[in-house]
């Protein structure tokens, strides 16, 4: 039985899962587009390997804390508001370290870069699977895709509070939110050799090349054939483990 408290924000649903025995340490999940949180539950519970990879932090003694952060949010400004204001009350109502871990998934890595703008100070280490770190980049693929990328610039456009009209490739190659100038902390990439939303080769490996321009290491593991969630989050559990040596 999983036990958690929902709560809204902007009229928009959270969750915090809480263990057992709890750790001290908390994991913010951050979804990629379209991963909901509802008035009693979430799209973490509802999808298999995404429920296993839940149980399993909370089985660790993790604090697990997710929102819908407005659904189709591409990472916005006022999706990355809100999730400034979940952590705040978080760390408020639960006895945690105020460092915590950050989980992204697909397009929560916009959200996750947002945040590490201002608070990577706050974060113990991120950990990313399949992620979108180039708005731009994924724009400009999906140009190609004619029928589906109407939806895209609408959706971008409600997302940033712009008309579908403007969004362009140079609009949104403005708003696309940007590597930290500062220290950053641990990062870990996994990304799927045949990931097609959002490709290695246009996504996690340039973000990786930038990385290391400032001498920045990060781990970047590529996976083969097998396409499974799971498999790709599990290395989380050892990789957050060895950055909690230092409270």
């Amino acid at each position: 039985m999983i036990r958690a408290r929902f709560f809204r924000i902007e009229e928009q649903w959270n969750v915090i899962y809480l263990p057992e025995r709890p750790s001290g340490f908390a994991v913010f999940m951050i979804g990629d587009n379209g991963m909901l949180v509802e008035k009693n539950t979430s799209d973490w519970e509802h999808h298999p390997e995404k429920n296993q990879f839940l149980d399993d932090l909370l089985s660790r003694g993790y604090t697990v804390v997710a929102s819908s952060l407005f659904n189709q949010h591409w990472g916005s400004p006022r999706a990355f508001q809100l999730f400034e204001k979940l952590y705040s009350i978080v760390l408020k109502k639960e006895i945690l370290n105020k460092k915590i871990h950050l989980f992204a998934h697909g397009s929560g890595a916009l959200v996750a870069m947002r945040f590490l703008q201002t608070y990577a100070n706050h974060v113990r280490s991120c950990y990313f699977v399949n992620p979108c770190f180039d708005l731009q980049a994924y724009f400009e693929q999906e140009q190609e895709n004619k029928l589906y990328f109407k939806r895209l610039q609408k959706e971008i456009g409600e997302a940033y509070d712009l008309p579908p009209k403007e969004i362009n490739a140079d609009k949104v190659k403005e708003i696309t939110p940007k590597l930290p100038e500062g220290d950053v902390p641990p990062l870990s990439i996994h990304c799927h050799m045949q990931e097609k939303h959002y490709p290695l080769q246009t996504q996690s490996r340039p973000f990786q090349q930038q990385l290391a321009e400032r001498q920045i290491l990060v781990n970047l593991r590529i996976h083969g054939n097998d396409k499974s969630f799971y498999k790709a989050a599990m290395s989380a559990f050892p990789f957050f483990k060895k950055h909690e040596v230092k409270l």
